[in-house]
């Protein structure tokens, strides 16, 4: 939500605010409180105090356990439950706070003179939209620009922030403000930059790249011919200025799947765009969008493009605010979850992730937790692994540096499906850069007691004490993730990865 006839109040609370904010006082507690400013990133100047920002608060979930008991239990073949998913009303019921807790929360944005028709409540999340120098009274906190050089992007954030005593016992989190995000693309890795096709990798067979032709038989797809319910929509995320090219999708389809004539309709969220003119690499739109269509037949699909890059900063003070604000997986899930149960993707899959000790337990909880939401509601989420092996730089960020395996979040989430990757097909083995390993935030699903337990036991002490043998154990599943040739730009290439 961006408010626009908001003037002369952000003027009137600008006058009345325009005063430092004072340290918290003995009413507020700390909600979050980083010690420094997370590495790579570097504190800039102040915002304006007059932009707007809009803020998704959480609620603790009293009753989780029996929701994500319910949702195993919905999920699970043979289950007296299993299939029967749960509506969009029904969930926001289930986890709809007691009202006197609810009632508290509201009373205080109410004090601190936020206009009801800046609120909006969905379960046990309300989102509110304010001046930044109110954020700033309400929260006890300072926000700033905060660069990260190496990716050319900035954010507007605080390290710590507070609320009053009486509410705090319920709060989870407020954000955006202390999530410095890390979210890439998983074709980042230096292991699996796209190359150039040349015309003897087009004309090689399976032993030497993918295609669609070559995943159907491989794992047994063929050439089938269904009538999929048009309620059922096959939902692609894009983040971070990935788009999907329809010139090149049209040539790939015409070339690798002409019998198909699926196409897929663009949906915006936070003001997410799909540039068609783009000089950024886009390979990782383009092998989501060409692979999972050639291979759907006569099913719906649909490209979420959501706004969640921060800008590239140009010139100082040449700083796109409103994008700077944002924080994509909260925006994707918050729409998807706001939709009526017909409009929601049956599959959503997602190439996306980051360090699981990059992200707040907090925030990593709350999140996990929507996407549990999505399960409820019959949404399989499909999440690669990662592209970094089990331990990406393999040191922890505690201050430490203790040598450690990094499972990727949200991969690492229980409620999604974590893929990994292979390669060749005689025999088909795992790729050396597949993300793999246990969660130091989520503990091990029963679902996986069986296959785990089995796993650890050839183990032995292997590798002790650089992974969770209690956390839950990432990937799923696994599937090809290298040489995927794909047409971006209007060329041909070759890329790879758990995408």
């Amino acid at each position: 939500m961006r408010p626009s006839s908001l003037a002369f109040h952000i003027l009137n609370l600008a006058l009345c605010c325009s005063s430092l904010v004072q340290a918290a006082d003995s009413n507020y507690e700390r909600v979050e409180q980083l010690e420094n400013v997370p590495e790579g990133w570097s504190r800039g100047s102040r915002p304006s105090v007059s932009m707007l920002m809009t803020f998704n608060l959480a609620i603790f979930q009293s009753n989780a356990a029996e929701f994500e008991q319910k949702l195993i239990g919905l999920s699970t073949p043979g289950h007296a439950t299993y299939g029967q998913h749960m509506t969009r009303e029904e969930v926001n019921e289930f986890l709809r706070p007691h009202p006197s807790v609810l009632g508290r929360v509201l009373a205080w944005l109410k004090s601190e003179n936020v206009p009801a028709s800046f609120i909006e409540e969905e379960g046990n999340w309300i989102k509110f939209t304010v001046p930044i120098v109110q954020a700033e009274q309400m929260m006890k906190t300072r926000f700033f620009y905060f660069h990260q050089y190496a990716q050319k992007s900035t954010a507007i954030r605080t390290l710590g922030y507070s609320v009053p005593s009486d509410i705090h016992p319920y709060v989870q989190l407020i954000q955006p403000t202390t999530r410095f995000s890390n979210l890439g693309s998983l074709k980042t890795s230096r292991l699996i930059q796209p190359k150039v096709a040349s015309p003897e990798d087009l004309a090689a067979g399976c032993r030497r790249v993918i295609t669609p032709a070559c995943i159907r038989d491989l794992y047994g797809i063929g050439n089938m011919t269904t009538r999929p319910s048009r309620q059922n929509i096959l939902g692609i995320s894009g983040y971070l200025d990935q788009y999907a090219r329809y010139r090149d999708f049209d040539h790939f389809m015409a070339h690798y799947a002409a019998e198909n004539t699926n196409n897929f309709t663009v949906v915006s969220i936070h003001d997410g765009q799909n540039d068609q003119n783009s000089s950024l690499d886009s390979t990782e739109a383009s092998l989501d969008v060409q692979y999972a269509i050639s291979l759907a037949d006569a099913v719906r699909a649909a490209f979420y493009t959501t706004g969640g890059r921060a800008p590239i900063i140009r010139e100082v003070g040449r700083i796109n605010g409103t994008e700077s604000t944002n924080e994509p997986y909260l925006d994707q899930l918050h729409y998807l979850l706001s939709l009526s149960d017909h409009e929601l993707p049956a599959v959503l899959s997602n190439s996306y992730g980051e360090d699981e000790q990059s992200v707040p337990e907090s925030y990593a909880n709350a999140t996990c937790s929507l996407f549990a939401q999505l399960g409820a509601r019959g949404v399989t989420v499909l999440f690669s692994s990662g592209d970094s092996g089990p331990g990406g730089s393999c040191l922890s960020n505690d201050g430490q540096n203790r040598t450690k395996f990094l499972p990727e979040f949200p991969s690492s989430c229980p409620f999604v499906t974590s893929v990994g990757g292979t390669h060749d097909t005689d025999p088909e083995i795992a790729i050396s850069f597949s993300g793999g390993g246990f969660s130091d935030l989520f503990p091990r699903p029963t679902y996986q007691d069986t296959a785990v337990d089995g796993y650890l036991s050839k183990l032995g002490s292997q590798w002790s004490g650089l992974y969770n043998p209690q956390g839950r154990g990432i990937p799923d599943v696994a599937a090809q993730a290298s040489n995927f040739v794909v047409r971006d730009h209007g060329s041909w290439a070759l890329v790879g990865g758990t995408s």
